[in-house]
């Protein structure tokens, strides 16, 4: 049975694999609903939609909402993070607002929270936690950050570049494998983006 304090709706495939992984090693646990929205593009046109069947299928009491800056800039919907995140906001509070007279349990607040440039930029957050996964070589990590989110321009290629020969990582047991590596207590030091999540997930839990 979920737990519907809270419930999550992310942009695609990788967070949807990924962040039961960060959570549960956050809150010591994760059966929250969540919802794939399958691509920015449907995430900002038919963000109504997916409220929708998360509120009228679980009731959850908060709600957050990860998506990428990178995917979504490139796509020009938007121009930056803080305007991608006002454009889903906005959509967000409009959705609120033309429910209230409905028969819908309204969430008590939904938060946004953007990935700067993109998710795969939080697997790159704990380094020690990723020499220790069994689809990293190691040895490539030779780098070190301060802060990834600013730091690695491709975070996608920044993580192909140290996987082993035999990794994949469009295979979905690969991808949680990568993303069980990282330890988001360690991993929030290095990223702001992923900082954010993570508080979020505490201060609702």
């Amino acid at each position: 049975m979920y737990n519907t304090n809270l419930g999550f709706i992310v942009e695609g495939h990788c967070e949807f694999e990924a962040i039961p992984s960060f959570v549960g090693k956050t809150l010591g646990f994760f059966n929250f609903p969540m919802h794939n929205a399958k691509g920015i593009g449907n995430i900002i046109k038919n963000l109504d939609m997916e409220l929708l069947l998360l509120i009228k299928n679980h009731k959850p009491k908060n709600i957050i909402i990860t998506l990428d800056a990178s995917d979504a800039i490139k796509e020009g919907l938007c121009n930056s993070c803080v305007e991608l995140k006002e454009i889903i906001l906005e959509s967000a509070r409009n959705f609120v607002e033309n429910q209230k007279n409905g028969s819908l349990v309204l969430p008590q607040n939904i938060v946004v929270v953007i990935a700067d440039k993109t998710y795969d930029t939080w697997l790159c957050s704990d380094l020690e936690g990723l020499k220790t996964c069994q689809l990293i070589d190691s040895i490539k990590i030779t780098e070190s950050f301060i802060n990834v989110d600013k730091e690695i321009a491709s975070p996608s290629s920044w993580i192909k570049s140290k996987l082993k020969k035999t990794a994949n990582p469009k295979n979905r047991r690969h991808r949680k494998i990568i993303a069980s590596s990282i330890r988001p207590d360690v991993g929030k030091n290095f990223s702001p983006s992923f900082a954010k999540f993570i508080r979020e997930v505490i201060k609702v839990e």
